[in-house]
Protein backbone atom coordinates (compact mmCIF):
# COMPACT_ATOMS: atom_id res chain seq x y z
CA UNK A 1 0.00 0.00 0.00
CA UNK A 2 1.41 3.22 -0.87
CA UNK A 3 2.04 5.89 1.75
CA UNK A 4 -1.03 7.91 1.74
CA UNK A 5 0.95 11.38 3.29
CA UNK A 6 4.45 11.09 2.73
CA UNK A 7 7.41 13.31 4.43
CA UNK A 8 10.80 13.78 4.22
CA UNK A 9 12.81 12.89 6.84
CA UNK A 10 15.87 13.42 8.58
CA UNK A 11 16.18 11.56 12.25
CA UNK A 12 17.92 8.68 12.17
CA UNK A 13 15.39 6.85 13.96
CA UNK A 14 12.06 5.44 12.69
CA UNK A 15 8.92 5.30 14.43
CA UNK A 16 6.35 2.02 14.17
CA UNK A 17 3.11 3.33 16.13
CA UNK A 18 0.06 1.20 16.30
CA UNK A 19 -2.74 2.89 17.67
CA UNK A 20 -5.19 0.59 19.28
CA UNK A 21 -8.71 1.41 21.11
CA UNK A 22 -7.18 1.44 24.41
CA UNK A 23 -3.11 2.00 23.79
CA UNK A 24 -0.41 3.39 21.62
CA UNK A 25 2.43 0.59 20.95
CA UNK A 26 5.75 1.73 19.53
CA UNK A 27 8.37 0.13 18.16
CA UNK A 28 11.95 2.25 17.46
CA UNK A 29 14.49 1.25 14.54
CA UNK A 30 17.83 2.62 14.58
CA UNK A 31 21.03 2.19 12.61
CA UNK A 32 24.10 0.52 13.76
CA UNK A 33 27.18 2.41 14.51
CA UNK A 34 28.55 1.14 10.85
CA UNK A 35 24.94 2.48 9.81
CA UNK A 36 25.00 -1.16 7.94
CA UNK A 37 22.06 -2.42 9.61
CA UNK A 38 18.84 -1.02 11.06
CA UNK A 39 17.50 -3.05 14.05
CA UNK A 40 14.21 -2.54 16.38
CA UNK A 41 15.49 -1.02 19.26
CA UNK A 42 13.17 -0.34 21.95
CA UNK A 43 9.63 -1.02 22.45
CA UNK A 44 6.71 0.56 24.53
CA UNK A 45 3.26 -0.25 24.78
CA UNK A 46 1.59 2.68 27.11
CA UNK A 47 -2.33 2.46 28.11
CA UNK A 48 -4.06 5.27 26.76
CA UNK A 49 -7.68 6.13 26.19
CA UNK A 50 -8.59 8.75 23.26
CA UNK A 51 -8.59 11.24 24.99
CA UNK A 52 -5.13 10.72 26.28
CA UNK A 53 -3.65 9.55 23.30
CA UNK A 54 -1.93 13.15 22.54
CA UNK A 55 -0.42 13.62 26.11
CA UNK A 56 1.13 10.32 26.41
CA UNK A 57 2.36 10.20 22.96
CA UNK A 58 3.89 13.90 23.21
CA UNK A 59 5.53 12.97 26.47
CA UNK A 60 7.25 9.63 25.21
CA UNK A 61 8.32 11.71 22.01
CA UNK A 62 9.91 14.36 24.19
CA UNK A 63 11.56 11.73 26.77
CA UNK A 64 13.23 10.00 24.18
CA UNK A 65 14.59 12.72 21.71
CA UNK A 66 12.16 11.86 18.98
CA UNK A 67 11.41 14.97 17.39
CA UNK A 68 11.42 14.82 13.81
CA UNK A 69 11.81 11.36 13.60
CA UNK A 70 9.74 9.27 10.56
CA UNK A 71 6.84 7.52 11.92
CA UNK A 72 5.47 4.80 10.14
CA UNK A 73 1.32 4.63 11.41
CA UNK A 74 -0.68 0.94 11.27
CA UNK A 75 -4.05 0.75 11.83
CA UNK A 76 -5.74 -2.14 13.36
CA UNK A 77 -8.54 -3.98 11.62
CA UNK A 78 -11.24 -2.25 13.51
CA UNK A 79 -10.03 0.62 12.22
CA UNK A 80 -10.67 0.22 8.11
CA UNK A 81 -12.25 -2.66 6.04
CA UNK A 82 -10.81 -4.31 3.03
CA UNK A 83 -12.30 -6.18 0.50
CA UNK A 84 -11.39 -7.98 -3.06
CA UNK A 85 -12.79 -6.53 -6.29
CA UNK A 86 -12.58 -7.32 -10.14
CA UNK A 87 -9.80 -4.51 -11.39
CA UNK A 88 -11.60 -1.95 -12.88
CA UNK A 89 -10.42 -0.75 -16.38
CA UNK A 90 -8.64 2.43 -15.69
CA UNK A 91 -4.97 3.44 -15.84
CA UNK A 92 -3.20 3.18 -12.39
CA UNK A 93 -3.47 6.40 -11.33
CA UNK A 94 -7.00 6.17 -10.95
CA UNK A 95 -7.53 2.75 -9.56
CA UNK A 96 -8.13 3.75 -5.67
CA UNK A 97 -11.19 6.31 -7.14
CA UNK A 98 -12.61 3.43 -9.54
CA UNK A 99 -12.13 0.90 -6.75
CA UNK A 100 -13.94 3.21 -4.48
CA UNK A 101 -16.73 3.73 -6.74
CA UNK A 102 -16.93 -0.16 -6.63
CA UNK A 103 -17.07 -0.65 -3.78
CA UNK A 104 -19.65 2.22 -2.26
CA UNK A 105 -22.37 0.04 -1.55
CA UNK A 106 -20.29 -1.80 0.81
CA UNK A 107 -19.80 0.93 2.78
CA UNK A 108 -21.59 2.24 5.95
CA UNK A 109 -21.09 5.51 5.33
CA UNK A 110 -20.64 7.71 2.66
CA UNK A 111 -17.87 7.86 0.24
CA UNK A 112 -17.20 10.96 0.07
CA UNK A 113 -16.43 10.49 3.53
CA UNK A 114 -13.40 7.53 3.02
CA UNK A 115 -10.32 7.59 1.78
CA UNK A 116 -10.02 4.65 -0.35
CA UNK A 117 -6.17 2.65 -1.40
CA UNK A 118 -6.44 -0.03 -4.00
CA UNK A 119 -3.47 -2.68 -4.32
CA UNK A 120 -3.22 -5.52 -7.26
CA UNK A 121 -3.80 -8.96 -6.37
CA UNK A 122 -0.83 -11.50 -7.65
CA UNK A 123 -1.29 -13.04 -10.77
CA UNK A 124 0.08 -16.62 -10.61
CA UNK A 125 -3.12 -17.08 -8.09
CA UNK A 126 -5.89 -15.44 -10.21
CA UNK A 127 -6.43 -19.15 -11.74
CA UNK A 128 -8.09 -18.13 -14.68
CA UNK A 129 -10.16 -15.36 -13.45
CA UNK A 130 -10.21 -11.39 -14.47
CA UNK A 131 -7.03 -9.66 -12.46
CA UNK A 132 -8.09 -8.34 -9.12
CA UNK A 133 -7.41 -5.58 -6.36
CA UNK A 134 -7.57 -5.36 -3.16
CA UNK A 135 -9.52 -2.20 -1.73
CA UNK A 136 -8.85 -0.76 1.77
CA UNK A 137 -11.51 1.65 2.86
CA UNK A 138 -11.50 4.17 6.37
CA UNK A 139 -13.20 7.11 7.41
CA UNK A 140 -11.67 10.23 6.37
CA UNK A 141 -12.22 11.98 9.84
CA UNK A 142 -10.47 9.40 11.92
CA UNK A 143 -7.69 9.21 9.91
CA UNK A 144 -7.41 12.84 10.40
CA UNK A 145 -7.83 12.53 13.68
CA UNK A 146 -4.71 9.81 13.51
CA UNK A 147 -2.50 12.25 11.30
CA UNK A 148 -2.97 15.24 14.04
CA UNK A 149 -2.07 13.11 17.05
CA UNK A 150 1.66 11.83 15.29
CA UNK A 151 2.28 15.17 13.87
CA UNK A 152 1.31 17.10 17.03
CA UNK A 153 3.30 14.95 18.71
CA UNK A 154 6.29 16.20 17.20
CA UNK A 155 6.77 12.70 14.86
CA UNK A 156 6.93 12.99 11.11
CA UNK A 157 4.60 10.84 9.44
CA UNK A 158 5.78 9.06 6.58
CA UNK A 159 3.52 6.35 5.89
CA UNK A 160 -0.26 4.81 6.84
CA UNK A 161 -0.46 1.45 6.61
CA UNK A 162 -2.86 -1.40 7.50
CA UNK A 163 -1.55 -4.56 9.79
CA UNK A 164 -1.87 -6.88 7.08
CA UNK A 165 1.35 -5.32 5.25
CA UNK A 166 2.91 -4.97 8.44
CA UNK A 167 2.56 -8.70 9.22
CA UNK A 168 4.03 -8.78 5.53
CA UNK A 169 6.75 -6.76 6.57
CA UNK A 170 8.05 -8.95 9.71
CA UNK A 171 8.07 -12.12 7.32
CA UNK A 172 9.98 -10.53 4.75
CA UNK A 173 13.04 -9.29 7.67
CA UNK A 174 12.27 -13.33 8.15
CA UNK A 175 12.95 -14.29 4.76
CA UNK A 176 15.87 -12.27 4.30
CA UNK A 177 17.97 -14.34 7.24
CA UNK A 178 16.84 -17.96 5.55
CA UNK A 179 18.57 -19.82 2.30
CA UNK A 180 15.89 -18.93 -0.08
CA UNK A 181 13.02 -21.23 -0.79
CA UNK A 182 11.51 -20.43 -4.05
CA UNK A 183 7.77 -20.50 -4.66
CA UNK A 184 7.30 -21.35 -0.93
CA UNK A 185 5.44 -18.79 1.13
CA UNK A 186 5.33 -17.83 4.48
CA UNK A 187 2.93 -17.68 7.08
CA UNK A 188 2.19 -15.83 10.29
CA UNK A 189 -0.92 -15.81 12.91
CA UNK A 190 -1.67 -12.67 15.10
CA UNK A 191 -4.01 -13.42 17.88
CA UNK A 192 -5.64 -10.99 20.46
CA UNK A 193 -8.34 -11.73 22.40
CA UNK A 194 -11.17 -12.32 20.37
CA UNK A 195 -9.81 -12.63 16.92
CA UNK A 196 -6.92 -12.47 14.96
CA UNK A 197 -4.65 -11.97 11.39
CA UNK A 198 -3.72 -14.84 9.05
CA UNK A 199 -1.45 -14.24 6.25
CA UNK A 200 0.60 -15.29 3.70
CA UNK A 201 3.39 -13.79 1.85
CA UNK A 202 5.58 -15.23 -1.18
CA UNK A 203 8.01 -13.17 -3.41
CA UNK A 204 7.36 -10.00 -1.34
CA UNK A 205 3.40 -9.91 -2.17
CA UNK A 206 0.50 -10.83 0.28
CA UNK A 207 -1.35 -13.99 -1.20
CA UNK A 208 -3.87 -14.23 1.60
CA UNK A 209 -5.56 -12.43 4.19
CA UNK A 210 -7.99 -13.74 6.54
CA UNK A 211 -9.81 -12.57 9.69
CA UNK A 212 -9.97 -14.83 12.10
CA UNK A 213 -12.52 -15.24 15.33
CA UNK A 214 -11.94 -17.21 18.16
CA UNK A 215 -12.44 -16.62 21.86
CA UNK A 216 -8.70 -17.05 23.33
CA UNK A 217 -9.55 -17.26 26.76
CA UNK A 218 -11.22 -20.80 26.38
CA UNK A 219 -7.69 -21.58 26.03
CA UNK A 220 -6.89 -21.79 29.36
CA UNK A 221 -10.60 -23.37 30.53
CA UNK A 222 -10.01 -27.07 30.46
CA UNK A 223 -13.53 -27.83 29.89
CA UNK A 224 -12.67 -25.41 26.52
CA UNK A 225 -9.51 -25.94 25.51
CA UNK A 226 -10.06 -28.50 23.52
CA UNK A 227 -12.58 -27.35 21.20
CA UNK A 228 -11.18 -23.95 20.97
CA UNK A 229 -8.00 -25.16 19.91
CA UNK A 230 -9.67 -27.52 17.46
CA UNK A 231 -11.87 -24.84 15.97
CA UNK A 232 -9.02 -22.52 15.96
CA UNK A 233 -7.05 -25.03 13.46
CA UNK A 234 -9.67 -25.52 11.73
CA UNK A 235 -9.90 -21.90 10.38
CA UNK A 236 -6.40 -21.95 9.69
CA UNK A 237 -6.11 -25.50 8.17
CA UNK A 238 -9.52 -24.04 5.92
CA UNK A 239 -7.66 -20.98 4.59
CA UNK A 240 -4.30 -23.18 3.98
CA UNK A 241 -6.57 -25.76 1.90
CA UNK A 242 -8.04 -22.23 0.00
CA UNK A 243 -4.15 -21.33 -0.61
CA UNK A 244 -3.89 -24.76 -2.46
CA UNK A 245 -6.88 -25.75 -4.24
CA UNK A 246 -7.89 -22.42 -5.47
CA UNK A 247 -5.03 -20.24 -5.57
CA UNK A 248 -2.86 -23.11 -7.04
CA UNK A 249 -0.12 -22.29 -4.25
CA UNK A 250 2.27 -24.75 -2.31
CA UNK A 251 1.12 -24.47 0.66
CA UNK A 252 3.57 -22.88 3.73
CA UNK A 253 5.91 -25.53 5.64
CA UNK A 254 5.42 -23.27 8.73
CA UNK A 255 3.24 -21.09 10.41
CA UNK A 256 4.98 -18.44 12.57
CA UNK A 257 2.22 -17.78 15.58
CA UNK A 258 1.78 -15.31 18.58
CA UNK A 259 -1.07 -14.70 20.91
CA UNK A 260 -1.94 -12.05 23.71
CA UNK A 261 -3.60 -14.91 25.52
CA UNK A 262 -2.30 -17.88 25.98
CA UNK A 263 0.01 -18.36 23.36
CA UNK A 264 1.54 -21.57 24.88
CA UNK A 265 -1.51 -23.28 24.64
CA UNK A 266 -2.30 -22.06 21.20
CA UNK A 267 0.98 -23.11 19.83
CA UNK A 268 0.76 -26.42 21.25
CA UNK A 269 -2.92 -27.11 19.83
CA UNK A 270 -2.15 -25.68 16.50
CA UNK A 271 1.14 -27.25 16.25
CA UNK A 272 -0.68 -31.00 17.06
CA UNK A 273 -3.70 -30.34 14.75
CA UNK A 274 -1.96 -28.94 11.64
CA UNK A 275 -0.03 -30.74 9.22
CA UNK A 276 2.83 -27.68 9.38
CA UNK A 277 5.55 -26.78 11.84
CA UNK A 278 4.01 -24.26 13.93
CA UNK A 279 6.65 -21.82 15.71
CA UNK A 280 7.12 -18.51 17.56
CA UNK A 281 8.00 -15.49 15.71
CA UNK A 282 11.73 -15.52 15.88
CA UNK A 283 12.66 -11.99 17.49
CA UNK A 284 16.13 -11.64 15.86
CA UNK A 285 15.24 -13.01 12.29
CA UNK A 286 12.48 -9.96 12.83
CA UNK A 287 14.98 -7.65 12.87
CA UNK A 288 14.88 -7.05 16.56
CA UNK A 289 18.34 -6.13 18.71
CA UNK A 290 19.75 -8.83 20.85
CA UNK A 291 18.20 -7.75 24.31
CA UNK A 292 14.40 -6.61 22.43
CA UNK A 293 12.02 -9.12 23.48
CA UNK A 294 8.64 -8.31 21.68
CA UNK A 295 5.17 -9.00 23.22
CA UNK A 296 2.51 -10.88 21.06
CA UNK A 297 1.15 -7.04 21.22
CA UNK A 298 3.66 -5.52 20.04
CA UNK A 299 4.50 -7.67 16.54
CA UNK A 300 2.43 -5.32 14.57
CA UNK A 301 4.16 -1.69 15.64
CA UNK A 302 7.63 -3.91 14.63
CA UNK A 303 6.37 -4.35 11.03
CA UNK A 304 5.33 -1.05 10.69
CA UNK A 305 8.93 0.15 12.01
CA UNK A 306 10.71 -2.34 9.65
CA UNK A 307 8.31 -0.97 6.33
CA UNK A 308 11.20 1.17 4.99
CA UNK A 309 13.58 -1.84 4.93
CA UNK A 310 11.45 -3.48 2.21
CA UNK A 311 9.76 -2.43 -0.85
CA UNK A 312 6.02 -1.47 -0.88
CA UNK A 313 4.15 -4.51 -2.07
CA UNK A 314 2.52 -4.81 -5.68
CA UNK A 315 -0.06 -7.07 -4.40
CA UNK A 316 -2.24 -8.76 -1.66
CA UNK A 317 -5.45 -10.59 -0.46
Amino acid sequence: MSPLWPFRRKHSQTVGLEVRPGAIVLAITAPDSAKTKVSITRLETIGAQPAQRLQQLTEYVVNHKLQGAACNLVLPPEFYSIQQIERPPVEDSEMSAAAGWKIRDLLDYDLEDAIVEAFEFPDDALRGRPAQVNVVSARKSVLQDLITLVESSGLKLESIDITELALRNLLLQIQSTEAPAKGIGLACLIMREHGGILVLVKDGNLYLTRRLEADMEGLADPDRQGATGQQLALEVQRSLDYVESQLGQVPPRRLFAASELHEEQMLKALDETLGLQVVPLPATEAGMAEDVIPLAGQWVACGAALRNQHKPVTGGA
